[in-house]
């Protein structure tokens, strides 16, 4: 499976950082759409992905971009981009995004006051894209299979015949359970929400209560936890404690985590937080982002 561009960026200057495998993806793509790319603290083989050689400072590769693209999973301390691939934090500032040319735009997960006021004087305006329903929905699918693998490995038994809980059932939440249901998992949904529980119900599943998610853990074989820990841990030390001792617990959301992982490893249990699971299928993940990105950017040109 491939996607082709439906954006030309002839004459356009990309500046991609940061992130892992999927921002190879995307480098290509833009490639593809006529653009001149650069890349920085990127995985390996950028080279190829670029057609040269990546550049060798933050400066570099923001010099004269009409176009940056930087991970999607979240920031960390200070606002640093995430970096999995190098050996330095990168942080964005006011004077190498001056170095941009005139008008660009940068396109993120997320933005955070820190991220505009370092925009604001350099002339850059950023952009969230993560929260953006179509890529939300194309990454779910990547993300559960991403799940699966880290559950298999973590596992003695197989997920078909197990007993499967899922908490959270937004887009992430449904296509994990629905990925359970079709392996021949037996699989639970605990939630707040009636309508979700409701909608669990619709598509074959069991659905109960969050008050009996404790009950259920004690019998469970594993437990994908996506909902956001905003409210807390969904998966506290007391919830945690009723746990089948043998459970694989995997982690899906962004920070804060929704599942006390400190508690679990003082418990002696099994857990996992696997977030940025959408980049276990890198050119999936990477293409999808793409998609989101030039569908934007093709808007913001139609309205300057």
């Amino acid at each position: 499976m491939s996607y082709e561009p439906r954006i030309d960026l002839s004459g356009k200057r990309v500046a991609v950082l940061a992130g892992d495998e999927r921002m190879l993806e995307i480098m290509r793509l833009a490639r593809r759409a006529g653009a001149t790319v650069t890349a920085f603290a990127a995985a390996p083989d950028a080279a190829e992905a670029i057609g040269g050689p990546p550049a060798d400072s933050l400066e570099q590769a923001l010099t004269d971009a009409d176009l940056i693209i930087t991970p999607v999973p979240g920031l960390g301390p200070d606002d640093e981009l995430w970096t999995p691939n190098a050996a330095e934090p990168v942080r964005l500032t006011s004077d190498a995004l001056s170095l941009a040319a005139p008008g660009a735009q940068m396109y993120m997960g997320r933005v955070t006051p820190g991220i505009e006021a370092v925009c604001k004087p350099a002339g850059v305006t950023p952009v969230a894209h993560g929260d953006d329903d179509v890529e939300a929905l194309l990454h779910a699918v990547p993300t559960a299979e991403g799940a699966v693998h880290h559950a298999i490995a973590l596992s003695d038994i197989t997920l078909m015949g197990s007993r499967c809980v899922c908490t959270g059932f937004g887009r992430v939440g449904q296509s994990m359970a629905l990925l359970l249901k079709g392996m021949g998992a037996d699989v639970t949904l605990c939630a707040r929400n009636e309508s979700q529980r409701a909608r669990a119900v619709g598509f074959g599943l069991k659905a109960l209560e969050l008050d009996a998610l404790g009950e259920q853990l004690a019998v469970a074989d594993f437990c994908f936890q996506s909902a956001p820990g905003l409210d807390g841990y969904l998966l506290d030390r007391t919830t945690l404690s009723q746990a089948n001792p043998e459970i694989v617990i995997i982690e899906l959301s962004s920070p804060p985590s929704g599942t006390d992982l400190a508690a679990a490893e003082e418990l002696g249990l099994t857990a996992l937080w696997a977030r940025g699971q959408a980049g276990s299928a890198s050119r999936t993940a990477g293409a999808d982002e793409f998609q989101v990105i030039e569908r934007m950017y093709a808007e913001s040109l139609a309205h300057a």
